[in-house]
């Protein structure tokens, strides 16, 4: 959504680089129906090439992301009238699984709502922008090589010669806003019948650094308490904040190779 798919670049640099058995890694961005979006992508095997229906995949997804994932193992659009794709573990980085009955989640959807109603989202040139987001509190501990990757993608031209932002500020509110959001309640149900059924390993990997008021807290604890309850995931804690895979690149790519280092030899998988 407002993040951008290329600003996981400096990550997966990282992770090709120190993994050996990634065949290849394919991110996947999307603004709207994200769950739909990546099932149509993976499932278009004459536009890229790759039949993913016969490799054995990785499930990697960050944030909001998660809620997508979740979506395409288990929802009945896709579990049902669909062809299954053959994911062997999950590898969630600092999930928005946000339980709805959770006070905090509510906190927290209005919290994000009013952060992308009000922010910034013009500039007179990408130098200009580059200038005011690294020194801004959200971006000024990224990496400077995914800082640049989101200036050079997150923004466009727009017919004032000036830049703005791709995503814009309506569309990121009424995400967090809209009472029906499919972020919420559903993919935490998923969440819950795939760690009782313990089939399936997720490896989560969070932070316990909180930069929302002590909110995410609650629904930290709870993801910690499920996967925690498998026999066969795992739980990471890092450092960096909710942004992590953006201010710590290196450090998120080495808590990938460990998850993906977990699974036996035999149900060794394709990220």
């Amino acid at each position: 959504m407002s993040l951008h798919k290329e600003t996981f670049q400096p990550l997966l640099e990282h992770l090709l680089v120190t993994s050996t058995g990634i065949k290849d890694v394919w991110c996947i961005g999307s603004a709207a129906e994200y769950a739909r979006a990546t099932y149509s992508f993976l499932s278009s095997q004459d536009s890229h090439g790759v039949d993913f229906f016969s490799r054995r995949l990785v499930g990697l997804a960050h944030s909001s992301a998660v809620s997508a994932l979740m979506m395409l193992l288990r929802d009945k659009e896709f579990s049902t009238s669909n062809k299954p794709l053959n994911f062997t573990s999950l590898i969630l980085l600092d999930p928005a699984l946000l339980p709805p009955q959770f006070p905090s989640t509510t906190v927290l959807s209005d919290m994000f709502g009013k952060f992308a109603s009000t922010k910034r989202d013009k500039w007179p040139t990408r130098a200009a922008a580059h200038q005011y987001l690294a020194a801004h509190t959200a971006f000024k501990a990224w990496d400077p090589r995914a800082l640049q990757l989101f200036v050079d993608r997150a923004l466009r031209d727009n017919d004032s010669s000036e830049v703005v932002l791709s995503c814009s500020r309506a569309q990121e509110a009424g995400f967090y806003l809209s009472p029906t959001a499919d972020y919420k309640a559903r993919p935490v149900e998923i969440f819950t019948e795939l760690t009782r059924a313990d089939e399936l390993p997720i490896h989560l990997i969070t932070c316990l650094k909180d930069e929302y008021k002590g909110q995410t807290l609650p629904s930290k604890e709870f993801q910690m308490a499920q996967v925690k309850s498998t026999t066969g995931g795992s739980v990471q804690l890092i450092e960096g904040g909710h942004m992590f895979p953006q201010t710590k690149p290196a450090l998120c790519a080495d808590a990938i190779q460990r998850a993906l280092a977990a699974a036996p030899a035999e149900r060794k998988a394709r990220l």
